[in-house]
């Protein structure tokens, strides 16, 4: 394809993070369809004069650009075009409407009474389909088609309040539609008995009540609402605004149904319907296949003047080897929570606190007890359990909570197991500041109405990893150019600020070297700077556990890897003639991965096995199944898109380690990681690090404290 390039001036330079932003946001407005790439902007056809300049910018025609499918960026920019077109044909129908949706692609609805696949008092089951494109080295288009189901309820807030005042709300959305017809989203506050004509707007020198009449809203709807407190959901500590009950409606989710269907106040046949809702939408890879097939064919006609039916991409794949786990003394295990008659690989602090905000009972949960036990009995150590605190020891003032954890800190408790409920009015968020203050690590648990084991197990675990043990360990590949040192990176946002490359390592054993704190940033594309920074640190403890420098580097970035991120780190390894790899791991864009099988004489579609890889050479990428559903009955799974960005290793080798580190979780006894265990790491500690929110408290605590389990 021949694309016309434009490059963008800006009357003033855009803040670091925000150019590419700014870029898509001035495709829309150029009256054709365009596509950043890079730092420009394509276009299929040549904008006209008049829309090469806005307020603030202007665009300068570069010539043309040839778009080959071989180079990524192109192929990106290519497939971009592609699902433009594609939400330009869809939107055109007045029976469906088109929406992008957030992991990509496009969600496609059926609108009005024919799109409601179930429905019960206050909530509807929409059923739509989540449709995306992808091109190959080859240029070949394919279409990636999904069932998709959406929650809804046409209940306002008032009546949803008034029917389920113990279900609690996290999003609603105005009911009516604002100047640019569209719906505005809210975080929810709080409900309160206010009224709307007591409530005066210093601002616009008017009450809240008028304010709504003023926007069209009826005198009915006014005088019957209460006022609710929200805020907007792009702004983190964005102050509360009142709102009234009547012009906001819930944002329905599958756990708030979930949790009407436990509500006794509903009947038995609203709870077997709601029941059938969740069978229904976790539907089989043949069922979801088969209605794929459906929607493609329809798609190919319209779209395309195609009239043959659609059919399954079919491949060939192929089954890796399972991982080898291993235990103390490096005994092999099959699962984690074997280590409780193995003991773990290696062992962290042996003292502990314990602090009841239950009750005033100091015993230990007696499950999680003995489970200590146990393995400090496989691991031949005796543990120190008696520090413990009740809820009567606890402080009110917020000074000496800080000086409780100083002082447990000081007596050499550096790791807390925190019992307390859901609805205490301590905060849990609160208290774990506190104690990171204090360099102390806590593990959270919610007592439990009877001793369970298996929940017992997982608290134990986290509470041991972060003590700076280590359950278990893989037994490394036998493979001359395996990579001896892996890194994870991950990007976080409070939607305000990035927290980017959080980043996480082990050897090729899987022993862990600890996390990194991030670099705050403006956008999601990391700083070259900050990424060597956190991988030269992580050669160095590299270097005092083997008394030597890696000769191979694993980096993997957990979705897009950005234009010239890791390129600083690339050039600098290579001084030091250290071999490196750069992997993206994308958890969306790899569609559903089936195994053709004849039942009867006829072909059915049943879930690839974990371990199932199909290598792509051309686009330098594999898909891989890295997780099982939990019940083999319903559901299915997704497969990992991983591409091989940057290095020489061969891609078998490469999916191999990286489906050995799928199913290394020391933090769980029963399941493995869907992701790669540096970037489930990663993840997890930047979603934990945005819950802080004040990086510099992170100082005062060990990197090999897995805080974030």
């Amino acid at each position: 394809m021949t694309a016309y390039e434009y490059r963008c001036i800006f009357k003033k330079t855009p803040e670091l993070g925000d150019e590419k932003r700014l870029l898509a946001s001035i495709c829309y407005k150029l009256g054709a369809i365009a596509v950043r790439i890079g730092s420009n902007i394509i276009t299929k056809e040549a904008v006209r004069p008049e829309k090469l300049q806005g307020h603030d910018w202007q665009l300068v025609q570069m010539g043309t650009k040839q778009l080959d499918c071989r180079n990524d960026a192109h192929r990106c920019a290519l497939e971009t075009f592609e699902r433009k077109f594609l939400e330009r044909d869809l939107s055109a129908s007045s029976q469906t409407e088109v929406r992008k949706a957030a992991e990509g692609g496009l969600i496609w609805w059926v609108v009005g009474a024919k799109g409601i696949e179930k429905s019960g008092n206050g909530w509807e089951v929409h059923r739509g389909r989540r449709i995306d494109v992808s091109l190959d080295a080859e240029g070949n288009l394919y279409l990636e088609i999904d069932i998709h189901h959406r929650f809804y309820t046409p209940w306002t807030v008032h009546q949803w309040l008034e029917q389920y005042p113990e279900i609690p709300l996290s999003y609603v959305r105005n009911n009516y539609l604002d100047e640019r017809h569209g719906f505005i989203n809210w975080q929810y506050g709080r409900f309160t008995q206010e009224r709307p004509q007591d409530i005066l707007l210093d601002c616009l020198g008017m009450s809240l009540a008028e304010y709504h009449l003023n926007k069209g809203a009826t005198e009915e709807e006014v005088q019957q609402s209460y006022v609710v407190y929200v805020k907007p959901i792009s702004w983190r500590k964005g102050k509360l605004t009142a709102h009234l009950s009547r012009r906001l409606s819930p944002s329905l989710t599958m756990e708030m149904l979930a949790k009407v269907a436990e509500d006794s106040t509903v009947c038995d046949r609203e709870k077997r319907e709601i029941r059938a809702v969740f069978k229904s939408i976790k539907q089989s890879i043949n069922q979801r296949l088969q209605e794929a097939q459906k929607t493609a064919s329809w798609i190919l006609t319209k779209t395309y003047g195609i009239s043959s039916p659609a059919i399954a991409l079919s491949c060939d794949g192929y089954l890796l080897p399972a991982a080898k786990l291993l235990a103390a003394n490096k005994q092999p295990v099959s699962k984690t929570a074997d280590i409780r008659n193995k003991g773990c690989a290696k062992i962290g602090e042996t003292s502990f606190g314990y602090l009841n905000l239950y009750n005033n009972q100091l015993q230990y949960p007696l499950e999680v007890h003995k489970c200590l036990l146990e393995i400090a009995n496989k691991n031949n150590l005796q543990l120190s359990l008696d520090q413990r605190r009740v809820l009567s020891d606890y402080p009110q003032d917020d000074l000496d909570q800080q000086m409780f954890w100083q002082t447990w800190s000081s007596q050499g408790i550096k790791t807390v197991l925190v019992v307390m409920p859901w609805d205490s009015h301590h905060d849990k968020q609160k208290i774990r500041i506190q104690a990171i203050q204090a360099g102390i690590a806590t593990q959270f648990m919610v007592p439990l109405p009877k001793a369970d084991k298996y929940k017992a197990l997982n608290v134990t675990l986290g509470l041991l990893c972060k003590a700076g043990w280590q359950p278990i360990q893989l037994e490394s590949v036998d493979h001359p150019e395996v990579a001896d040192l892996i890194i994870g990176f991950d990007t976080g946002t409070n939607r305000e600020l990035y927290y980017g490359t959080s980043a996480f390592a082990v050897l090729a054993d899987g022993q862990s070297l600890g996390w990194e704190l991030p670099a705050v940033q403006r956008g999601e594309t990391f700083s070259g700077q900050a990424i060597w920074q956190t991988v030269s640190k992580l050669i160095i403890k590299f270097y005092q556990i083997c008394q030597r420098y890696p000769q191979k580097l694993l980096l993997m970035r957990d979705g897009l890897v950005q234009e010239g991120e890791f390129q600083q780190t690339i050039e600098l390894l290579k001084e030091r003639k250290i071999a490196v790899d750069v992997i993206s791991v994308r958890k969306s864009g790899a569609g559903r991965m089936g195994q053709e099988i004849y039942e009867n004489g006829q072909l059915v579609y049943r879930d690839a096995a974990i371990g199932s890889v199909i290598l792509q050479p051309a686009e330098r990428s594999f898909i891989m199944v890295t997780s099982q559903p939990v019940s083999k009955t319903i559901g299915s799974i997704r497969p990992l898109r991983i591409v091989h960005e940057y290095g020489s290793t061969d891609l078998e080798l490469l999916a191999l380690q990286t489906y050995h580190l799928t199913q290394l979780h020391p933090a769980s006894g029963f399941r493995s990681c869907r992701l790669p265990w540096v970037l489930h790491l990663a993840d997890r500690s930047s979603k934990e690090f945005q819950r802080i929110g004040q990086i510099s408290v992170l100082q005062n605590i060990s990197r090999d404290k897995l805080i974030a389990v």
